[in-house]
């Protein structure tokens, strides 16, 4: 957050737009304290590489108005970046630099280039989940200090801010959120983990919500992977599903990768098209759960989460169905499963905290036969992951039973017809005091039923016990299911990426099937 105080050197910027194509010019607005700046544009990835570079660019200090983070922070564009048609599609960072005497200052911005559909897979950038998270300005959709209003979640988030320290680009060993204790000491690298770690990056100076959300730590890892492994992926912004008319046409697959937590009406409307029209999903991803209404030309997201009854459209009888709140919410009826096949409600925590801390973090395999497990060698009840602990920190499924020693849906979460549910490990709706650092404050301050209740109520009306144990108890899930024309895989869990970026041998060959059948 600006000091607002020129006698502080400080920078920071973002972009304009969230992504450009060739030929198009990304534009940067930025603030600072020295009389000039430098800045570094590169293609990230497995690699690095480096497209542009400037020195020596006039800078302007703009104070940042105190509701940035809801109204975006108005300043000027000082750099102009044109996108070269030599450029792949792909992120690019771009590091500012300024100076004053020996004190240097960085931050970092960055955008999407958009390819120009030579490629079978598109990766979606999972944006809409970085806003909710990005605290920059004062608030975030969980905490924030604003206003006249004190102390609380944003429900209107602007895209006009930049993001905190720790989104675009982290240190290697930055942390994850688990219990995990295999991933502190696993291979070469040391990963601070478990609940601590908030407390640890925000005190290394990076933002509460870039260990939950961003491109460094969530997007990033299956990037760099798959392009390692070969697959020419093109890059959009979740936000280009709404505002760029096609943008899916040509595609054979998308990919979702990390955490996916937000989606507006008309994202979903586009990604269900591509799907029913005969389109692959390969969602290596999870925690899908609240609905988000984008105003002001698309520049900000609007969620009132549980404080829903203040949302203006609420009880409107054309607007109604956009309650800004929990996508199974009864005033909204779009079931999260009918587009994934699973939810966050019937998820939620793994490895963490108070959430399933002692869980496997590895998954249970009930159909080895299915096509998703070939050449992976497992069998009936075998694991896999947990040294990598792929199950975590938030998860997603829909209620099961057990028929004949098979999970098969239930009806409880509206699933597509023909969901096969492969693979199972539980977690838990609600945090219990379990001993983790967090978790007796969640358990004492919330109650050991908060989120499990208010399922109950947002979804059915209703916060008896019978219907209130419906909600209470969760999993991670690896599901398939077809929808339309196309076919969907869903992993179930937002860590999947570890596997990946740790190389277990298993989950590369899930990843390696479903790209290669999703491609075929």
């Amino acid at each position: 957050m600006s000091a607002n105080d020129s006698n502080y050197l400080e920078i920071y910027a973002y972009a304009g737009a969230q992504s450009y194509v060739a030929g198009e010019t990304a534009k940067l607005h930025v603030t600072t304290t020295a009389e000039t700046f430098d800045y570094t544009v590169w293609r990230d990835g497995p690699e690095r590489e480096v497209v542009a570079e400037m020195t020596g660019v006039d800078g302007v200090f703009t104070e940042t108005p105190l509701d940035a983070y809801e109204n975006g922070c108005g300043w000027p564009v000082l750099a102009e970046i044109p996108v070269d048609p030599s450029w792949r599609s792909g992120v690019y960072i771009v590091e500012l630099r300024a100076k004053r005497g020996d004190e240097t200052q960085v931050c970092e911005a960055g955008f999407v280039v958009r390819g120009p559909k030579k490629s079978k897979i598109v990766f979606m950038l999972t944006t809409g989940t970085w806003t909710a998270y990005n605290c920059w300005g004062g608030a975030n959709s969980y905490l924030g200090i604003h206003g006249e209003d004190g102390v609380g979640p944003g429900t209107h988030l602007s895209l006009d801010r930049p993001f905190e320290r720790g989104f675009w680009v982290a240190p290697a060993n930055y942390p994850y959120l688990s219990t995990k204790p295999e991933q502190m000491r696993y291979k070469h690298e040391r990963h601070y983990t478990g609940q601590p770690t908030n407390g640890y990056a925000i005190m290394m100076g990076y933002g509460w919500g870039a260990n939950s959300a961003g491109w460094a730590v969530d997007n990033r890892p299956f990037a760099v992977w798959a392009e390692e492994n070969g697959y020419e992926m093109e890059y959009i912004d979740q936000y280009d599903l709404e505002n760029v008319p096609g943008v899916l046409d040509g595609y054979d697959c998308m990919v979702i990768a990390g955490h996916d937590e937000y989606w507006s009406w008309g994202q979903r409307d586009t990604l269900d098209a591509f799907v029913e029209q005969g389109g692959k999903l390969a969602r290596f991803g999870a925690n899908m759960l609240w609905q988000v209404r984008m105003e002001r030309d698309g520049r900000q997201q609007v969620c009132y989460k549980l404080g829903l009854d203040n949302d203006p459209v609420k009880g409107d009888p054309e607007k109604g169905h956009l309650l800004a709140t929990l996508w199974d919410h009864k005033d909204v009826g779009r079931p999260m499963a009918q587009s994934f096949s699973v939810n966050g409600m019937q998820g939620i925590y793994a490895t963490y905290d108070g959430g399933s801390p002692r869980s496997s973090g590895g998954f249970t395999v009930y159909r080895p036969g299915h096509w998703v497990f070939d050449d992976t060698g497992l069998v009936y009840g075998d694991t896999f992951g947990m040294e990598e602990g792929i199950v975590g920190y938030e998860t997603d499924a829909v209620d099961y039973v057990i028929e004949y020693g098979l999970p098969r849906p239930s009806d409880v979460n509206f699933p597509l017809e023909g969901t096969e549910i492969l693979a199972v490990t539980p977690s838990m709706v609600d945090q219990y005091d379990a001993g983790g650092p967090g978790s007796a404050v969640v358990s004492m301050v919330l109650g050991d039923d908060f989120f499990a209740t208010k399922w109950a109520d947002m979804v059915e009306g209703k916060t008896d016990e019978d219907t209130v144990k419906k909600y209470r108890y969760g999993s991670a899930q690896i599901v398939t299911a077809p929808k339309g024309n196309g076919e969907i895989f869903c992993a179930g869990t937002v860590y999947w990426f570890l596997g990946l970026k740790w190389r277990d041998r298993t989950t590369e060959q899930i990843t390696h099937n479903v790209l290669k059948r999703f491609t075929s």
